[in-house]
């Protein structure tokens, strides 16, 4: 399989505009396992820093208990 070639720092200029895993991912053809695998190499590489990979990676108990709240009105409707 052939590599693909991203640009890190038009990658690094979107996380740093607050764009979001989906849409990193659309827009540069990514499985959740290699953003997470080019995240690191920003991280890396200093294009972005420990503490902005973390910010991504952590759920906060809101986001929790909307994804919770969300999946059960799901179920309702089934």
């Amino acid at each position: 399989m052939q590599e693909r070639k991203i640009k890190a720092k038009r990658v690094a200029a979107d996380v740093h505009a607050g764009m979001g895993d989906s849409v990193l991912m659309e827009k540069y053809t990514l499985t959740a396992k290699e953003l997470e695998a080019v995240l690191r190499k920003l991280v890396e590489v200093d294009l972005i820093t420990h503490m902005e990979l973390y910010e991504r990676t952590s759920l906060s108990d809101t986001q929790i208990t909307k994804a919770f709240v969300d999946s059960r009105a799901i179920e309702e409707l089934d």
